[in-house]
């Protein structure tokens, strides 16, 4: 059964049926380019999926509902066909989601918000680029819409055609920018790393019940109860796949936790806490905190390292390599007009301050450093490491 949104905008298809996708399939295939975009229920699912899959060449759009039963193999075939150019605006979430759940491969993409980045734009997002650009005015106010209820509203179907309905003609700009600057190499580089990008599955952060507003101020009991709920909520989550905020907010477990009411007349005084779904849940509510006070209180919280992947503090050598370099990226960033994480993240730079023994060859073992910026920048990051590490002779 069809479940045509209220209403189409001129020139967009709604697709939901394999006679559909098949009569459709030959525009796509000759269209040499396509313009791509998802909208996905992370906002609503604790399992995220693709709910909508739009596509665009330059006389028409379509919206592919990937949620009616759609074999998507077709449009994974033209995802993997190199001669066929996919252009994305902040693709990554949209490429890692299309790999880990239909099994899509992708050859020859374009990202244009890649490509502003790497042009040095300062409002690289796509309502900017449409509103600078096109005079287009993108709704913000479907930006967290349930893409996963049928059918979509007018406005659903509007905004998510928008999307890519001008990334073709903006890739042009960007792309006749990016050659006379001299800068195509660079974001090509970019543009082939977003082809291996991996979805990262939700999973619970050990940590984020002690980072909750009020958390600090309970007690050890409370923050032993906070921590149990939150671990019950993510089962639940799973559960029921809903996103965890969906299930009951923050404020509502902190409240619990601060309480600990142990009969479920008192779960009703607790504000936050949606009534139909605390008297589904009301039993292991109840249990988690009954257990909770048995269990004692939690251990002391693991330091965190002051970086990033558990790394320790730069040694006194390395912090003043590291400024050298921080220095070195600051005025290169200003030279090219462009972000300094263009030039190489902190991260990067970090790894490059710790090395030892460095040359071109091993600056290419180093995160972050691809071969573009090997050998664009490699001749100065060498010479200022080397000039770092004199001076303190």
């Amino acid at each position: 059964m069809s479940v045509l949104p209220l209403h189409l905008p001129p020139g967009v298809s709604w697709i939901d049926r394999p006679q559909a996708l098949a009569e459709a399939l030959p525009a796509l295939r000759a269209a040499g380019e396509l313009a791509i975009d998802t909208e996905a229920d992370s906002y609503y699912a604790y399992r995220v999926k693709v709910c909508l899959l739009q596509v665009s060449t330059r006389e028409h759009d379509y919206l592919i509902d990937p949620l009616a039963g759609l074999e998507l193999g077709p449009i994974g075939e033209l995802c993997a066909d190199r001669r066929i150019l996919k252009v994305f605006h902040a693709g990554a979430n949209d490429v890692a989601l299309l790999r880990h759940r239909h099994g899509f491969a992708f050859e020859g993409l374009f990202d244009t918000m890649l490509a502003a980045q790497v042009l040095g734009l300062r409002r690289p997002g796509l309502a900017a680029l449409l509103s600078e650009r096109f005079g287009v005015v993108q709704s913000k106010a479907f930006q967290t819409s349930d893409w996963s209820r049928r059918p979509l509203t007018a406005g659903q179907a509007e905004y998510a055609a928008a999307d890519t309905h001008y990334l073709l003609p903006l890739k042009d700009q960007l792309l006749a920018e990016l050659e006379a600057k001299g800068r195509l190499e660079e974001a090509a580089e970019d543009f082939e790393r977003l082809r291996e990008v991996e979805h990262a599955e939700r999973v619970l952060d050990e940590d984020a019940f002690r980072r909750t507003p009020g958390a600090a101020a309970l007690d050890a009991p409370g923050l032993r109860t906070l921590h149990d709920l939150f671990e019950l909520r993510d089962r639940i989550a799973i559960r029921r796949d809903r996103s965890p905020h969906r299930i009951f907010p923050d404020h509502a477990l902190v409240e619990l936790a601060r309480l600990r009411p142990s009969r479920r007349e008192e779960l009703a005084s607790v504000r936050g806490l949606p009534r139909w779904l605390r008297e589904r849940e009301e039993r292991e509510l109840l249990e988690v905190i009954a257990a909770a006070r048995a269990k004692g209180p939690l251990p002391p919280a693991r330091r965190r390292a002051r970086h990033e992947n558990g790394e320790l503090p730069l040694g006194e050598l390395e912090r003043e390599v590291f400024e050298a370099l921080r220095g070195w990226r600051r005025e290169r960033s200003a030279e090219r007009d462009v972000d300094e994480a263009r030039i190489a993240t902190t991260g990067t730079l970090r790894q490059i301050a710790r090395a030892s023994g460095l040359t071109r060859e091993r600056l290419l073992d180093v995160p972050g450093m691809s071969p573009y910026r090997v050998r664009e920048y490699g001749d100065d990051i060498l010479r200022v490491v080397a000039e770092a590490r004199a001076g303190r002779r």
